[in-house]
């Protein structure tokens, strides 16, 4: 039984009342599932943003494969409001099935990730499986279709309905064993700072150095020398090695929500000989930090192709519950974003400290807990 997504009970992480936690692409996988008569078998879904899917075809108990552990909670979240069963998580490649019916695939951002992940779809397809790509029009490059022609020998668009598009992708070139399909090589290796970063498909700037990271570690020798740090957002690693490379006895602690951040951070930390302690987490929260002494940031002003403030607003107030009395709070953002205003809301005294021209680190201190 197929689930309607008007009369299901679904939220968004972190919450945004204003926004829907599924769009027009959700709606067509599930009108194209109404008429779908292909072989019987099991179900992939691959970065169904808040679990919307998951929810609506909780009865075909699907696999569920995503990034995000923000992404993660919100499913949670969602299939218990329905009462619905959860999915099998899927927390790498190495987890999926062999032979799948149906893989549903959320068109990602990043081509290199859709990518990786199609290439490792299209060798655990069944005889006769089929793989759909949905997404909004303006969201689906010409990037997404070379990628998806380099793994598929048929494509099918369908009509767009509602400005979103579902792809029919059958005929995968690669017809081995999950065990024989590589990954493509699509690590990028690059210099920031004083340090040598590893970027895994998906990662966020996983091409090059991120410029508000460049203008923050321009200002990193006004930071406090501490024994211990937490990198919130930490991407590949970029501000907590390059804190370490400044104070190489302080303990370092990584959270991102990004599994591909994580394994990112994880093969950063490596190439520079550094020990750090990372956590694949909804930022702070359950990880019971607490009186840190210093924190660093770099939030991100989107969610998949969203453009939004609330996890950076989410994120600075997880950080004035953790921060010791005395603790610092240092986070980069773009300027037209104010991050000053909203800041002041969880510190008593938020100063900025740099001078570039696009971005504005600050410096909050005196948490309102």
């Amino acid at each position: 039984m197929i689930g309607d997504l008007t009369q299901l009970t679904l939220c968004r992480v972190p919450p945004a009342p204003a926004l829907q936690a599924y769009n027009a692409a959700d709606e067509l996988v599930l009108q194209r599932l109404q008429e779908h008569d292909g072989p019987a078998g099991p179900v992939l879904l691959v970065n169904d943003g808040f679990g919307a899917l998951a929810t609506a075809l909780a009865s075909t108990n699907p696999d569920w494969w995503n990034d995000s552990a923000m992404a993660a909670e919100a499913l949670m979240r969602n299939v218990s409001a329905n009462q619905a069963s959860a999915p099998r998580l899927i927390e790498s490649s190495g987890d999926l099935k062999a032979h799948y019916a149906l893989a549903i695939v959320h068109a990602p951002k990043s081509l290199s990730l859709f990518e990786w992940q199609l290439s490792q779809i299209a060798g655990r397809l069944a005889e006769g499986g089929q793989c759909w790509v949905a997404g909004m029009v303006k969201h689906l490059s010409r990037g997404h279709q070379k990628v998806m022609q380099r793994y598929f020998g048929q494509i099918n668009p369908g009509l767009a309905v509602k400005k979103a598009r579902c792809v029919t992708l059958t005929n995968p070139h690669i017809q081995s064993s999950p065990e024989l399909a590589h990954d493509p090589d699509l690590a990028h290796e690059y210099v920031a700072g004083q340090v040598s970063l590893m970027s895994q498909p998906g990662c966020f700037s996983e091409a090059r150095p991120d410029p508000g990271a460049l203008a923050f570690l321009a200002e990193f020798d006004q930071l406090p020398s501490v024994d211990r740090f937490v990198d919130l957002g930490c991407g590949n690693g970029v501000l907590a090695l390059n804190y370490l490379h400044r104070h190489p006895h302080s303990q370092a602690i990584l959270i991102d929500e990004s599994r591909q951040a994580t394994a990112s951070a994880t093969a950063s930390a490596a190439l520079n000989g550094r020990q750090v302690h990372i956590h694949h987490n909804n930022g702070l929260s359950g990880l019971g930090l607490t009186d840190l002494p210093l924190i660093l940031c770099n939030p991100p002003f989107h969610q998949s192709t969203t453009l939004t403030t609330d996890i950076a607003h989410s994120l600075f107030e997880q950080a004035a519950g953790a921060l010791a009395e005395s603790g610092e709070f240092w986070v980069v953002g773009n300027r037209h974003l104010n991050y000053h205003k909203t800041l002041t809301r969880w510190f008593s005294q938020v100063t900025p400290v740099s001078q570039h021209p696009k971005f504005v680190a600050f410096r909050c201190t005196a948490p309102r807990v």
